[in-house]
C-alpha cells in the first residue's frame, strides 16, 4: 500500500480515523470481493495525489460486524469520509479515479 494509504483495525480506528485532524477516507472493503479489487488501485493512486490534504485508510470488513454496523456499511466497497470524528460524505460501490477526485475536491472545498 502507498504511504498515505494504510490499514486500520478496530483497535486503531478511533485513533487513526476519529481523532485525526485532517480529512480521512476509509475504504470499507473485503479481500475476496471482486468489486473491492477493482476499487483498490483507484484509491491507491488518489491517495498519492492527495497526500498532505487527506489520509486514506482501509478496513477489511471480514469479521468486523461491530464497526460495519456502527457505520451502517451495507455494501462493499464503501468509502466514508470523516472529519473531526464525524462522517461527512459516503460513496457505496465502485468509483473510478475521476469521480473520486471530484468528490474529494467537493469535500475539501466545503471544509
Amino acid at each position: 500500500m502507498a504511504d498515505n494509504y494504510n490499514e486500520v483495525t478496530p483497535d486503531t480506528f478511533a485513533e487513526k480515523v476519529l481523532q485525526a485532524s485532517q480529512l480521512v477516507v476509509v475504504n470499507f472493503s473485503a479481500q475476496q470481493s471482486n468489486a473491492c479489487k477493482i476499487q483498490e488501485p483507484e484509491i491507491e493512486a488518489i491517495s498519492k495525489e492527495y497526500q498532505g490534504r487527506a489520509t486514506f485508510t482501509k478496513l477489511d470488513v471480514t469479521g468486523q460486524e461491530d464497526l460495519t454496523n456502527q457505520w451502517k456499511v451495507e455494501g462493499i466497497p464503501t468509502l466514508i469520509f470523516f472529519k473531526s470524528g464525524h462522517e461527512i460524505h459516503r460513496i457505496t460501490g465502485i468509483v473510478m479515479r475521476d469521480k473520486l477526485r471530484r468528490q474529494l475536491e467537493g469535500v475539501l472545498l466545503a471544509e
